[in-house]
């Protein structure tokens, strides 16, 4: 059984017109313009800001959302978890937590808690 010796390119190695091409900046914009000039409009506010702002200012509101959501959690509801995904992004690892550990859950509304009445540990 005869093996075919593979074509040599009369371009070489990286050299084909097509591979170079492809090494070509195909960017529309020139240097140091932006592709976004207008960008983000000023005084547009994220939700997050407003509702971190006004609860802020409600800590008692504050205290009220925590506990209800920690009732929540202990019946096994994702409003917890669902709050904790959209403020502090989705974990990338899933991770075991023991279900009786109700410190776990204590320690994070002492920390809501502190964080609502402007005072900070730094733990």
């Amino acid at each position: 059984m005869e093996t075919k010796k593979p074509k040599k390119s009369k371009y070489g190695s990286g050299k084909h017109p097509n591979s170079l091409a492809n090494l070509a900046p195909r960017s529309p914009w020139k240097p140091g313009q932006s592709g976004n000039p207008k960008g983000r409009p000023k005084g547009i506010r994220y939700l997050s800001e407003i509702l971190r702002e006004y609860l802020k200012d409600n800590p008692d509101l504050a205290r009220e959302l925590v506990e209800d959501l920690v009732k929540r959690a202990k019946k096994n509801d994702n409003a917890l978890n669902t709050v904790f995904e959209r403020t502090e992004g989705k974990v990338t690892q899933p991770i075991g937590i023991d279900p009786n550990m109700p410190v776990v859950v204590e320690k994070v509304v002492a920390h809501v808690t502190e964080e609502s009445n402007g005072s900070s540990s730094g733990s």
